[in-house]
Parts: C-alpha cells; sequence; structure tokens
C-alpha cells in the first residue's frame, strides 16, 4: 500500500514543480522534492525487503541444521 502514497506523493510534487515560474526553479524544486526523497523511498524499501529475505533463509538453514 506504500506504493499509493508514493504515487500520491509524486503528483503532488511533479504539479507543484511544474508550477513554479522559471526552469531552473521547477527543476531544482522537481530534483529535492520529488527525485531524491523518491530514491532514497526505494533503497529503504529494496533494503528493508533484502533483509527480510535473509533473514527467512538463515531461519530455513538453521531449521535444517537441526
Amino acid at each position: 500500500m506504500w506504493h499509493i502514497i508514493a504515487i500520491g506523493y509524486l503528483f503532488v510534487t511533479v504539479l507543484f514543480a511544474a508550477a513554479q515560474p522559471g526552469i531552473a526553479r521547477a527543476l531544482i524544486y522537481l530534483l529535492f522534492w520529488s527525485v531524491l526523497p523518491s530514491l532514497f523511498a526505494f533503497w529503504v524499501v529494496k533494503t528493508r525487503r533484502r533483509n527480510k529475505l535473509m533473514k527467512m533463509q538463515e531461519e530455513k538453514a538453521e531449521d535444517r541444521a537441526d
């Protein structure tokens, strides 16, 4: 469900950047309010998923060893 929130956030920030009077200002707003936070959020989700899978694999290996 987090992806629905991310899509809404991106929609609002892109429209906010598009409403800026200058191209340079719009690109700065787009970069700092849309691109960088989105990359960070995707990195966090990817890292959490990887850690969860690693933990599950370790638990399976321990169960097989017992």
